[in-house]
């Protein structure tokens, strides 16, 4: 009777030691978790998985979204070019 009093005091020494731990663990990956969503606010980050020709697997692709709104300005200035030459060699009118 007498070890089992002094062993339960060592028991739950070691128990609440190992919560603590526990408690501890658990703020810090709260904290990451808030640095990441941070810096991925404070970069505006998109990410998104493109199909790669040739390839069945995906590749990550992450930029900002000034870098999204630059790609699609450019994406469609090409179309309208490429559009005008189609005109030029078949001899249509320019529409506008």
């Amino acid at each position: 009777m007498k070890i089992s009093l002094k062993v339960l005091p060592i028991f739950l020494l070691l128990i609440g030691c190992v919560a603590n731990q526990e408690v501890e663990r658990n703020i810090n990956n709260k904290n990451n978790q808030n640095q990441a969503t941070a810096e991925a606010k404070k970069d505006n980050k998109i990410c998104r998985e493109v199909s790669v020709s040739g390839s069945r697997l995906k590749k990550k692709v992450c930029s900002t979204v000034e870098e999204e709104e630059d790609r699609a300005k450019k994406s469609q200035r090409i179309l309208r070019e490429q559009q005008n030459r189609e005109r030029v060699r078949s001899g249509m009118p320019d529409p506008g």
